[in-house]
């Protein structure tokens, strides 16, 4: 088996040329989609992409690693009006196992050729970041395992469905008897 910084940086060499940035952490690393990258900085403030995803990767010592996916939106504004001028900004964040895929298309015309064509084609699929993590921890002999807010939610949402089942159960019962 590997070393915890034989993985980070087996990730850091499968992530080159793509989108993804590797950032050393106390608990492992993590992806994230490079948006200072000054390739992919234009195409998020051209075209007001507002998300930034982050795969947090918990390494620990005996060869086994976990997977959470950080899901942040984030948007913000100004505008001037009657009441003068207003700020406003908003945030969201999903954590846990994300999935998501978007696909963006634009065309446009060329100012130099006068031509129709894609002005942008981007996509981004949740499971890219995941993928990418696990080939390499395949090679290096490391095995997923959930982390404990993907094992709590579970608990939550087995709970949830146990209380359901008895809830009806008793509803059933309650209109036998009538």
């Amino acid at each position: 088996m590997s070393t915890k910084q034989e993985f980070v940086e087996g990730v850091r060499r499968a992530a080159e040329g793509t989108p993804y940035a590797v950032t050393e952490q106390p608990y492992g690393f993590d992806l994230t989609v490079d948006v200072a990258s000054k390739r992919w900085l234009t195409l998020t403030a051209a075209h007001r992409l507002e998300s930034v995803f982050t795969h947090e990767v918990h390494l620990r010592d005996d060869g086994r690693y976990g997977i959470t996916d950080v899901d942040n939106e984030v948007s913000y504004g100004a505008s001037a009006g009657a009441g003068g001028a207003r700020l406003t900004a908003r945030k969201k964040f999903s954590r846990g196992r994300v999935m998501k895929y978007s696909r963006r298309i634009e065309l446009g015309v060329d100012a130099d050729t006068g031509k129709v064509g894609k002005v942008v084609d981007y996509s981004f699929r949740a499971g890219e970041g995941r993928d990418l993590v696990r080939g390499v921890a395949r090679e290096l002999g490391w095995k997923e395992r959930m982390n404990g807010e993907q094992r709590g939610a579970l608990w939550v949402a087995g709970l949830t469905v146990v209380a359901l089942v008895v809830a009806f159960g008793a509803i059933g019962i309650a209109a036998l008897l009538k």
